[in-house]
């Protein structure tokens, strides 16, 4: 339907600024002939206000849809281009220095057997160095073994004695503000109390008196578990090889240890005894490296992950440690793929 409006114009400033506010346009202002007062036909107005209206609304759409089309195209100055990820070592790496040097140096203490040790010639072995063996092999290097005592160990890794540990230790919080964790464990240590020859012990409530000293590798989780679980007990800080002597010559009355090196010291010692019952605490181990240093991380993960889905870690553990400690009724738990056997 077809509206036509007609006003008569004042010929005045108030008439304009009305006309302005109603219609955001100042129409024609009224035109006096003679004493003739023209009338303004508003119909070719509100056309022209509607197509007025429609040229600034397609006016800043496009104005808009190029400034949106500005914003998403990068400059030809400082263009960002998205490239697929390359997995390759960046060239001051630690990795990438091991790959071309091919050479890794692994911090280790063969003090704990059968975990890492000494055979008669000198050569190092055991279950974690078979591994270490196995990861220095991945990557085309040759390992060199920097001997250092375990309570040294972090603090040698974070001074660039070495490359990388070659053996494992307990994933700490703490430990984590001086070296880089590897994120997949290389075992699992059940930690259990090994009593010295006619002890009277028969709860780990007991171990909590003043009365009695517990021997603990200096450094280790279990020293750091021991002063919060038997805050009362005297800790005797030695290491690991000491500890064990400790027990067994009566000097010490219990030591926390895990159930890897049971095995060696009751057949050592047959007078020594582990206190029945369930683990005192369990610990993931795993590698650690220099802080910063995740492409090399990044490989071991890896690594790690690929050995354990090919059961690599699970069978060392029983040839090593597994199948001794479950003999002896203790809780133990190898790394195998959770589709073995699927």
């Amino acid at each position: 339907m077809q509206i036509r409006l007609s006003r008569r114009l004042e010929g005045n400033q108030e008439g304009n600024e009305k006309i302005k506010m109603n219609t955001g346009f100042i129409l024609n202002p009224r035109r006096k002939e003679g004493n003739m007062d023209q009338k303004v036909n508003t119909t070719d107005s509100v056309v022209d206000e509607k197509a007025g209206r429609r040229s600034f609304i397609k006016g800043a759409a496009l104005a808009l849809g190029a400034g949106a089309v500005g914003a998403l195209t990068p400059s030809s100055a400082g263009a960002v281009t998205a490239e697929p990820p390359v997995a390759k070592a960046t060239d001051d790496s630690l990795l990438a220095k091991i790959i071309s040097s091919k050479k890794i140096r692994f911090g280790v203490d063969l003090g704990f057997p059968p975990l890492q040790y000494k055979k008669a010639d000198g050569t190092p072995t055991g279950y974690i160095i078979d591994l270490s063996n196995r990861l220095a092999a991945s990557l085309g290097a040759t390992p060199e073994w920097v001997e250092v005592p375990f309570a040294n160990l972090f603090a040698q890794q974070a001074a660039g004695r070495f490359d990388m540990s070659g053996i494992s230790a307990t994933i700490r919080p703490e430990r984590a503000q001086r070296v880089l964790f590897a994120g997949a464990p290389s075992f699992v240590e059940s930690n259990v109390v090994l009593l010295r020859p006619g002890s009277s012990l028969r709860s780990l409530a007991q171990l909590n008196a003043t009365s009695v000293t517990i021997a603990v590798v200096v450094g280790s989780s279990q020293e750091a578990a021991a002063k919060i679980l038997y805050p009362r007990a005297t800790l005797k800080r030695l290491t690991n090889q000491e500890a064990l002597a400790d027990v067994a010559a009566g000097r010490s009355d219990a030591m926390i240890v895990g159930e890897f090196s049971v095995a060696a010291a009751i057949k050592a010692n047959p007078s020594v005894k582990v206190l029945k019952g369930n683990p005192v605490f369990v610990d993931e181990n795993s590698y650690f490296m220099p802080l910063g240093e995740y492409d090399l991380k990044h490989y071991v993960d890896t690594w790690l992950r690929y050995d354990t889905s090919h059961n690599e870690l699970g069978a060392r553990w029983d040839e090593y440690i597994g199948n001794d400690a479950r003999k002896l009724g203790l809780k133990s738990v190898a790394i195998y793929s959770p589709w073995k056997g699927a």
